[in-house]
């Protein structure tokens, strides 16, 4: 049913939840097992307060430091991209062999960019059965602010997904009426 399985993660214990579904649905489907971190780079974190590239004046002549930008060198941004990709395989590597010695053919890969957008890219380039992951569980100010990766996948792809609400993602979501209500009747 399904030959191939994403599983995005970005480093934190609430995304590995996924992973005993993930396990289970391998073992049954004989599955190749995809683990996908996508990294931030510092122009797409800088993206909300930066202008455009094309409306930045460079050099000593530009007339406000705002409008400066910092140029790194190809080959200098290569060898930090190399080291990241480095750095993120020796963090996933025990969640790899976790899933390996529980029969998994598994492997990691590492991009760089918007992670919605580039998990979505790389499922469907990929030809991705299924895209597995977990949810962080915010709301309000903290989704607004943080964004959701898991809402843009859904709302992005058609590809079948799977979403987990790990049991601690829970301490990031406002409480409803309903649970203010019932939070305030019992303290009477």
């Amino acid at each position: 049913m399904f030959n191939k399985v994403l599983v995005p993660l970005d480093g934190s214990d609430l995304a590995e939840a996924v992973l005993p579904y993930v396990e289970d649905i391998g073992k049954r489907c004989a599955a190749e097992v995809v683990l996908l971190q996508v990294v931030t780079t510092s122009r797409e974190r800088t993206a909300a307060i930066s202008p455009p590239p094309e409306k930045v004046a460079m050099g000593p002549l530009a007339d406000s430091t705002e409008r400066m930008t910092t140029v790194i060198h190809p080959v200098y941004r290569e060898q930090e991209m190399a080291s990241i990709r480095t750095e993120v395989r020796r963090t996933l590597a025990g969640v790899k062999k976790r899933l390996i010695e529980a029969g998994l053919e598994v492997r990691v890969e590492v991009l760089f960019g918007r992670p919605a957008v580039r998990i979505v890219e790389y499922a469907e380039k990929e030809g991705v059965d299924l895209l597995a992951m977990a949810t962080h569980g915010r709301t309000g100010v903290g989704r607004w602010v943080f964004g959701s990766v898991a809402e843009k996948v859904l709302r992005a792809t058609a590809l079948p997904i799977l979403l987990i609400r790990p049991p601690g993602a829970d301490k990031h979501r406002r409480p409803s009426r309903a649970d203010l209500k019932r939070l305030g009747s019992q303290k009477d």
